[in-house]
């Protein structure tokens, strides 16, 4: 179904009768009028819509079937799927709603805003604007819808997860990802670990044997210790396995627990499932090469770690901004036309602006239309 976005537009009609008959009555049939809500023209500008501040962000769900915002706290919007696409901040997402999950396309229509080696032409940024960039914006069509798999959509990836065993298709043998460390901050300990060796029953896992080594701030380690070997039994099991490094055993989940392994039941047959969450609390990062052999505290916000599920959003594979291009701290759009594919429609979108009149920032500007 197309939608216009429309403008609010009151109309008037004057009448004007002439008389000639004895009656001096003169009835005139209305005409047809045209709509009193005139189309959009291709290309308008819409906004700005605040997303609050760094301190206290607000995201903003965006309808673009009906151009209009709608108003959803996050936690409703996860069961949500009127809305297509929002923002908070410099982050732009989709929804991932069964009945509406939307994926993006990014043209290369604005590709010479950078160089063949990725680098941002500065001054391509600099002297861009939404009067400048609308010709590229404009010219983007029905033609230039690609196929559905080139469509990217937003995803949730645990940052541990089932990264840590190994499946062969062939042989359908579940192995330990030996080679594979991770790190996990928790109760002011960094621990160390890789699944050295794991055992199965029919489809869940009966055992895992970790090796663990840990770095304790408190106790004023500055690097890893030795590692040494856990082996948890998960097999039986009837309820969730919660793992504590430090302590080197199972414990319930009321505890002050490091990592857990969901208990289930497959063909009968009770275990572990093949999938690691670590604690609320805590936080983790992949050391795919082995390369760290200490954790430095102060510096621990810039090494990569995350909470346990992180989302990989579509967008942040071609941002539409660059950062301090001229030495200020600000934003600046690279005005690329992004097509954004909703249950219903596809729309294209460039972002003009993330800052209105005053200067203020996390003010959206944009403009949309349906292809």
């Amino acid at each position: 179904m197309k939608i216009s976005y429309l403008a609010s537009l009151g109309a008037v009609m004057l009448l004007t009768a002439c008389g000639g008959s004895s009656s001096g009555d003169s009835s005139v049939e209305p005409s047809p009028s045209e709509p009193a809500t005139p189309v959009a023209e291709e290309g308008t500008i819409f906004g700005p819509f605040s997303t609050g501040t760094t301190s206290e962000p607000v995201r903003v769900y965006f309808d673009l079937d009906t151009g209009e915002v709608v108003e959803l706290t996050d936690e409703e919007a996860t069961d949500n799927s009127v809305w297509d696409i929002a923002f908070q901040r410099t982050k732009v997402y989709l929804n991932t709603h069964s009945d509406n999950s939307v994926g993006a396309f990014f043209t290369d229509v604005n590709s010479d805003f950078y160089t063949a080696n990725g680098s941002a032409v500065v001054d391509s940024f600099l002297n861009a604007d939404g009067d400048s960039e609308l010709d590229d914006y404009l010219v983007i069509s029905t033609a230039d819808i690609p196929t559905e798999d080139s469509f990217v959509r937003d995803t949730q990836e645990s940052v541990i997860g089932a990264k840590f065993y190994d499946y062969d298709l062939s042989t359908h043998v579940v192995s330990a990802n030996d080679d594979l460390y991770f790190i996990v901050d928790s109760d002011d300990v960094y621990s160390k670990f890789r699944v050295t060796d794991l055992t199965t029953q029919g489809r869940t896992m009966s055992s895992i044997t970790f090796g663990v080594a840990a770095q304790d701030t408190l106790a004023g380690d500055t690097e890893f210790g030795t590692e040494s070997e856990l082996t948890i039994n998960t097999a039986d099991c009837t309820e969730n396995v919660y793992i504590d490094f430090d302590l080197g055993a199972a414990l319930s989940a009321s505890d002050a627990w490091d990592i857990s392994l969901a208990c289930t039941t497959i063909d009968e047959i009770t275990g572990a499932e093949f999938d690691i969450h670590i604690a609320q609390d805590a936080t983790a990062l992949v050391d795919e090469d082995n390369v760290y052999a200490a954790i430095d505290s102060e510096a621990a916000q810039y090494y990569g770690f995350t909470s346990d599920v992180t989302q990989e959003l579509a967008f942040d594979t071609n941002p539409w901004y660059q950062y301090n291009l001229n030495g200020g701290h600000l934003l600046w759009s690279q005005y690329g036309v992004y097509l954004v594919k909703t249950n219903i429609s596809t729309f294209k979108i460039q972002i003009t602006s993330y800052y209105d009149e005053a200067g203020t920032s996390g003010n959206y500007s944009f403009r949309f239309d349906e292809l």
